[in-house]
């Protein structure tokens, strides 16, 4: 089981993006990302890997045929992670502790891990993802550009929003003049 430790952005430069979350400006013209929300899992500095957060697929993993249908958690949400891999099934579970004011973020899961981490973390969220998204240096570029929105992913917990009513949600949180363009 991979952990990830919310990491304070300190900036925009390469190896900094570990997890935050990124939000599609409205102008970003590529329909792949219109309205997403990006968590980022690890930033390298030559690549960045993360997952669409904002696209369910309305399935519980079950349907994803007869693997999944006997695990502890086969009723678990369904997300298109991205465009990269989108045969790769990837469980992924957060958690925000207020106490200890932390973000853990735990990917790469079997379904035995996950469902212990369900039994024993309190107000834990736990997702399935098809796919996931990969970018190069590039993507630097398009974030100071504006085309991307850095946010803290710490503010998606206990969202009650999905799909485009979260995208417009953390929008509005992060930066409320950019939905002046859609």
């Amino acid at each position: 089981m991979k952990k990830s430790a919310f990491m304070h952005w300190r900036s925009k430069v390469a190896g900094t993006l570990d997890g935050k979350m990124l939000i599609a400006h409205p102008l970003l013209d590529d329909d792949r990302f219109a309205h997403t929300i990006l968590f980022i899992e690890s930033d390298t500095g030559k690549k960045v890997t993360g997952l669409i957060l904002n696209r369910p697929l309305n399935i519980m993993l079950k349907a994803l045929g007869a693997n999944f249908e006997n695990l502890p958690v086969s009723n678990v949400p369904v997300y298109h992670g991205g465009i990269d891999g989108e045969s790769t099934v990837m469980l992924t579970a957060w958690v925000f502790d207020s106490e200890k004011r932390t973000f853990e973020i735990y990917y790469t899961l079997d379904g035995d891990e996950a469902a212990q981490l369900l039994r024993t973390r309190k107000n834990i969220q736990l997702r399935a993802f098809l796919g996931y998204c990969s970018f190069d240096k590039k993507l630097y570029d398009d974030i100071e550009k504006g085309l991307w929105i850095v946010g803290d992913a710490k503010k998606l917990f206990g969202a009650e929003e999905h799909a485009e009513a979260l995208w417009r949600k953390m929008l509005l949180e992060e930066n409320p003049n950019a939905l002046v363009y859609k």
